[in-house]
């Protein structure tokens, strides 16, 4: 009998948000909404999209693998050396490299107990230990994350995910200065672009602290979840040493040319943030009205309490075509997830659930 490593058995299957086409097979249904994985409801930019249909006569042609069309702009837009950038198949690839490059066997991690069950995976792919701490009010915890002694590398997921609370550019720099330096900290920031805060000086941060990693997406406010583009930005020795594990090829031609040219639009960014400011406080108020606890977000999603009978009411709502996130899988059984869609996406689940 063939047997794969047990370190395997300890990892759950990952739980995909429920997608469209399943739906409309399942309940014989013609249209479906969903609200359930964070996607961009305008779908991808404008330029993104054009970018992407000039790349069909390469198709036959293997890709530069450092992507440096790509590299280069975000080097311009974070005012940052090209060396200080690496593009992933998603910034999923990303967390796989550094836990794969700095975690041995039986060494640990950390991050919270419901966040992105990618951090806790990929730890315990190559052997290591994953250490929850529970979230602090729904909030990331922060200071418990320093008082485990045996950690290697600390997941802070600003804005959480599932959660969609976020700690002030202070909160994290300051956590930052208190990190031993040599743990690797991976600041996960997929979302934020929604919180409507300044951007944090991420040049000054790598300079100051060598030993972090932030992540980027292009998946979430430029709508390319489809072709995953996700990137790090670290220190030159960061950087050199995720490279020496990334696969060749590992972001495709057309994704690099659709991501370089999604950074210039910045007429569908400002449509997309306030699209989602506007339907993130509609769907919050509105909810509310109907009695049911809302956390206050930060991202382009929100998180609500349904109670005891959650599951019952989100296969309710998906036999009426409305698709959103249940928690189970996140250790919060008595709540969802629902994505800000366009203005008549959020009337049209509030009406389903008043």
């Amino acid at each position: 009998m063939l047997n794969a490593r047990k370190e395997l058995n300890s990892i759950p299957d990952y739980i995909p948000g429920k997608s469209i086409d399943e739906i409309k097979e399942k309940y014989k249904l013609k249209q479906v909404i969903k609200l359930a994985s964070n996607e961009n409801p305008l779908g991808a930019s404008p330029l993104a999209k054009a970018a992407y249909k000039k790349c069909v006569e390469k198709l036959h042609l293997y890709p530069r693998g450092s992507a440096p069309e790509l590299v280069h702009k975000l080097a311009v837009k974070w005012k940052i050396k090209e060396e200080n950038l690496i593009i992933g198949n998603g910034s999923d690839e990303i967390l796989d490299l550094a836990a794969r490059a700095y975690l041995n066997k039986n060494d640990y991690a950390v991050g919270a107990s419901s966040t992105f069950s990618v951090y806790s995976s990929v730890t315990k792919a190559v052997g290591a230990k994953y250490k929850a701490f529970p979230l602090e009010n729904f909030y990331y915890p922060i200071e418990p994350l320093l008082n485990f002694e045996n950690a290697k590398i600390i997941f802070i997921c600003n804005p959480n995910n599932p959660t969609g609370t976020y700690h002030k550019n202070e909160i994290i720099f300051n956590f930052l200065k208190k990190v031993s330096k040599d743990v690797l900290v991976v600041l996960d920031m997929a979302y934020m672009e929604f919180t409507g805060e300044k951007e944090p000086p991420l040049n000054k941060w790598i300079e100051q602290f060598p030993n972090l990693l932030c992540l980027r997406t292009f998946s979430k406010l430029y709508g390319l979840a489809g072709l995953r583009v996700g990137y790090g930005i670290a220190s030159e020795q960061v950087i050199k040493v995720l490279k020496k594990i990334k696969l060749p090829f590992n972001s495709n031609y057309p994704a690099q040319m659709a991501a370089a040219a999604a950074l210039r639009d910045t007429a569908f960014v400002e449509k997309s943030l306030k699209l989602n400011e506007a339907g993130r406080e509609w769907l919050t108020q509105n909810l509310h009205k109907a009695g049911l606890d809302v956390l206050p977000s930060r991202a382009n999603f929100i998180c609500v309490k349904f109670g005891k009978r959650t599951p019952q009411i989100v296969e309710w709502l998906e036999s009426k075509g409305m698709v959103i996130r249940f928690l189970g899988s996140f250790g919060m059984p008595e709540y969802v997830r629902i994505t800000v869609g366009t203005a008549l996406e959020n009337k049209k689940l509030v009406g389903l659930v008043f």
